[in-house]
């Protein structure tokens, strides 16, 4: 993922790179299918609505900001949909990992059904300038991953455990690549794009695990 607080760069990334920006889009859209279909009736309604409020939100943030690239490069920019990524990730991973938190204390005062899930994001970290932003965006959707590497480690899920942290480790890499790699390089916006499409993937893969466990317990709650 490139970085810019004004102008997209010409000629930064091409047709297949753009293209490749969905795919972690896409990861998390189906681990946030995942997540929304197991809680739904496990959870309260607050905690629900929180959870698919920041899944959603993510989501499209995620998804604009890839439209925008695949669109730019036939010449065609609409900087409305690069500079709504923050504003609608920052607020939407906060929702996201508050969501989980009250799903964890709900779940863990339940007893034993089978079969639900829940997951997480690493999601697709990109533009604009808006630091407090970007500093919810980081936390919670750091906050929302080290929340599922807790739910792993009490179904004693390892795989779970391991995939959550190395999707964390690799959150921080894009973080530090966007920050200090030139973002006219095209081998840099390649870099960055496979370290977030990777984190997704093992998002996505330790959110499968979860639900393969049925680590989330308990009944349907009002």
């Amino acid at each position: 993922m490139t970085y810019w607080t004004d102008a997209p760069i010409e000629g930064a990334f091409t047709i297949p790179m753009a293209i490749c920006d969905f795919l972690p889009v896409l990861f998390f859209f189906l681990g946030g299918i995942v997540i929304m279909k197991d809680l739904y009736n496990v959870v309260s309604r607050r905690t629900y609505s929180l959870i698919s409020s920041g899944i959603i939100m993510c989501f499209v943030g995620g998804a604009f900001k890839a439209l925008w690239k695949f669109l730019f490069c036939f010449g065609i920019n609409y900087p409305f949909l690069y500079t709504a990524l923050f504003p609608m990730q920052g607020p939407g991973f906060c929702l996201f990992f508050a969501g989980l938190i009250f799903a964890f204390i709900e779940t863990k005062k339940k007893a034993v059904p089978q079969t639900e899930s829940t997951n997480l994001n690493v999601v697709a970290m990109s533009v604009t300038s808006s630091l407090p932003l970007l500093m919810f965006q980081t936390l919670g959707s750091i906050g929302s991953l080290i929340v599922l590497a807790i739910f792993a480690g009490r179904m004693k899920k390892t795989s779970a455990i391991i995939c959550f942290i190395t999707a964390i480790i690799s959150l921080l890499g894009m973080g530090y690549m966007g920050a200090t790699l030139d973002a006219s390089l095209s081998w840099a916006n390649w870099a960055e794009q496979g370290i977030n499409a990777f984190g997704q993937l093992l998002f996505f893969i330790g959110a499968k695990i979860l639900h393969e466990s049925g680590y989330v317990k308990g009944e349907q709650n009002g």
